[in-house]
């Protein structure tokens, strides 16, 4: 998938009360490069946003009712996005934090909140803000 591609499934599926936008658009490319098929060979993680079974098992048991996942729809980008976001709620606010809950340790989300600010400040460049996420 392309940038704009990604930028409007973020824009029609970011379920977040939390989250921006642009923070999910570069947490999914730092996840995957926007590749939606994306798998972890050591773990259960799928999708763009690498959501493990565990993940979203807890996304069905925190969301309102009529929510419902199944791990294997995380490469449906949509869902996969629905989910992920829904997910990044309940990191932050019953897990101790995206950087504990994502098993990455301390520090995880400054590359991504860096990233953010810079696809909110100069939106004709979003590749070099996306790009430097990786450095």
């Amino acid at each position: 998938m392309i940038y704009d591609d990604i930028k409007a499934l973020v824009a029609e599926n970011n379920r977040s009360k939390e989250f921006s936008d642009e923070f999910v658009i570069c947490l999914i490319w730092k996840e995957t490069n926007f590749n939606s098929e994306a798998r972890n060979s050591k773990t259960s993680a799928t999708g763009l946003m690498q959501m493990t079974i565990g993940a979203v098992d807890m996304v069905n048991k925190n969301t309102p009712a009529g929510v419902h996942f199944e791990h294997a729809e995380m490469t449906d980008a949509a869902k996969a996005i629905q989910c992920g976001t829904y997910y990044l709620d309940i990191a932050k606010n019953r897990l101790g934090g995206v950087d504990v809950s994502f098993g990455t340790g301390k520090g995880y989300t400054k590359s991504i909140t860096v990233c953010e600010d810079c696809l909110k400040n100069d939106s004709e460049h979003p590749m070099v803000a996306l790009h430097k996420i990786h450095m």
